[in-house]
């Protein structure tokens, strides 16, 4: 089942303290799949149309197609692809991580994806062109010594296959944890790292992408990161503002509540803002994702009891901004 968020990451990192305050993050990866063995997607309905046919959400989070993909179990972590014709989510109760597609125009039953076991991935995201998945994990194969923190991997998918995993070098990778990895369209990387090791929690960085590499990562400073846990971060697609979440912040509305931080004409981020009581409860709200057509907001959160699947029409982020 998905779990809090110190036992999430201690599910990924089991040798180490269980007050590591991070998630296992789960998110979907497009792969040949094996057929589903539960009895709810046997009977999968059938659906037609965008977004596994749901009426869209208005500025209130709805859950996600309930019963469908939302159900008593844990979900979370849901992704599009840019055509909006494939569909990833996470159910350990169902298996893992699952993917479903649009063929001929209907949604298929969702399917169980091996691939994630394989490589024992973290926090994953594929882009929204399909072609390359962002994850983290502490496996590193072929290594029987494998790293005890998690680093970030990328894998491509050529020819339609996918290649061998290959990690990110030392100017991302340190002796600390680096999850959570969000792509711009100009080809930032974003992702949190965990300096717990040195009291300081977890802070959000970029690494920008320049001439054909990634360079050092850069802190977004204090406008965007707190004196508490800063992660999750997930930067829109015309990357105007960046959605994150906060553990334990004074204006905070419970254990974890999502902010968002807009983009000022200068470059620099403007302070971080919570999003209030429409997004965040007294529960766990996580792991924000924006659509690639930049339409919905999705996110996760345990309100209910379960992890669920939100969503929400995306013009609610414009209330948010400042001097809107």
């Amino acid at each position: 089942m998905v779990l809090k968020k110190n036992e999430r990451i201690s599910k990924i990192l089991k040798e180490m303290k269980t007050n590591i305050k991070k998630h296992i993050c789960v998110m979907s990866v497009l792969l040949v799949a094996v057929p589903s063995l539960t009895a709810q997607q046997q009977n999968f309905p059938k659906l037609t149309g965008p977004y596994l046919g749901q009426k869209p959400p208005g500025l209130t989070p709805e859950l996600f197609a309930p019963g469908i993909i939302t159900t008593p179990f844990n979900e979370a972590y849901p992704s599009f692809t840019k055509t909006g014709k494939e569909f990833y989510f996470h159910c350990n109760d169902k298996g893992g991580w699952l993917f479903t597609h649009v063929v001929g125009d209907q949604w298929s039953n969702p399917q169980i994806i091996p691939f994630s076991n394989e490589y024992k991935f973290g926090e994953a995201m594929v882009t929204p062109d399909g072609k390359i998945i962002l994850f983290c994990t502490r496996y590193d194969p072929g290594n029987l010594n494998s790293s005890q923190k998690l680093d970030l991997w990328w894998m491509e998918k050529k020819n339609g296959k996918w290649q061998k995993p290959k990690k990110f070098g030392s100017k991302i990778n340190t002796i600390y944890h680096e999850a959570y990895p969000s792509f711009a369209p100009s080809g930032d990387l974003y992702f949190f790292r965990d300096l717990e090791n040195e009291n300081e929690g977890c802070e959000i960085f970029v690494s920008r992408y320049q001439n054909g590499e990634f360079l050092p990562p850069e802190n977004l400073g204090s406008a965007v990161n707190s004196s508490q846990h800063d992660c999750d971060p997930f930067i829109s697609p015309n990357e105007k503002y960046l959605l994150f979440c906060v553990r334990d912040q004074a204006d905070g509305f419970g254990n974890n509540d999502l902010y968002v931080s807009f983009k000022k004409s200068d470059g620099s981020w403007s302070k971080s803002i919570n999003m209030g009581s429409t997004f965040n409860t007294k529960a766990e709200e996580i792991t924000p994702y924006v659509t690639p057509d930049g339409k919905y907001i999705f996110f996760s959160s345990n309100r209910t009891g379960n992890y669920d699947i939100y969503w929400v029409d995306a013009k609610i982020i414009e209330k948010l901004r400042p001097n809107h």
